[in-house]
């Protein structure tokens, strides 16, 4: 079962986290920074939730520590807003969170999840990162947020424009770098995605259909042949989100 660190001295907070996570994940509670760093060199950690100022203090040098230590650990920040922090949680995202939550706001246990899952896909994002570094920029934009806006299932069109790109120089720009056209590029963004969900081997295929809204668990199944030529316990069994990065790819410049 995949584990999640939690440092949360507001007894609420924790609360909350269980209540979102439902005994889909191990919790394992830490009491201050030193803790958390030790929890998270476990490799079953794949996500931490952090009140930033646990202690009164932000302490980023520990953030980017743990970001260099674990490539693929999803940071999400859970804090009360307060006008004095508002400079801190800037600087934040520049350390290596990859989500907020704020305390009263936005921490409802729908709403938890959902950040949760949208922080998880930028945490997978980390992996194609390094393969995009000598491509032109509209490409590797698309390409990133492909992968890091999953859930929201975008079109081809929204793509585009989030990119700042009209849709045909965005198709031009993709298949001139031998990449899928956008709404292919649209489905591998959620099939890496679900490819890091199926890691955990408690979370069913189905479960990875709703949580990436496929119209059904069957539909799921049958992106996946299509576009990795495997079931979803296959592309579990053969490691996961990083296979899939392997194999989309693997199929560039052929």
């Amino acid at each position: 079962m995949a584990a999640i660190a939690t440092m949360l001295p507001d007894a609420r907070a924790s609360q909350r986290v269980n209540a979102a996570v439902q005994g889909e994940h191990r919790l394992v509670h830490c009491r201050d920074w030193t803790e958390l760093e030790a929890a998270c060199q476990d490799e079953e950690v794949t996500l931490a939730i952090i009140d930033l100022f646990a202690d009164g203090h932000s302490h980023f040098d520990v953030v980017r520590r743990l970001k260099m230590r674990a490539e693929r650990l999803t940071l999400v920040a859970y804090v009360t807003l307060t006008p004095d922090r508002a400079r801190d949680l800037f600087d934040a995202g520049r350390a290596g969170f990859d989500g907020l939550l704020i305390v009263g706001q936005d921490d409802t246990p729908a709403a938890f999840r959902a950040v949760l899952e949208r922080a998880t896909a930028r945490g997978v994002a980390q992996l194609i990162r390094p393969r995009l570094a000598n491509l032109p920029p509209l490409v590797r934009d698309a390409v990133m947020v492909a992968v890091t806006r999953a859930h929201l299932r975008l079109t081809s069109h929204r793509l585009a424009e989030i990119c700042g790109s009209s849709k045909r120089a965005l198709l031009t720009g993709l298949a001139d770098a031998d990449f899928p056209p956008p709404q292919k590029l649209l489905a591998w963004g959620r099939l890496i995605v679900a490819a890091q969900m199926l890691e955990d081997p408690n979370r069913a295929a189905d479960a990875v259909a709703r949580l990436l809204d496929f119209p059904s668990g069957s539909a799921f199944r049958n992106t996946c042949q299509r576009y990795l030529s495997a079931t979803p316990q296959e592309i579990r069994a053969r490691g996961g989100a990083a296979w899939a990065v392997e194999h989309l790819f693997s199929g560039i410049g052929r």
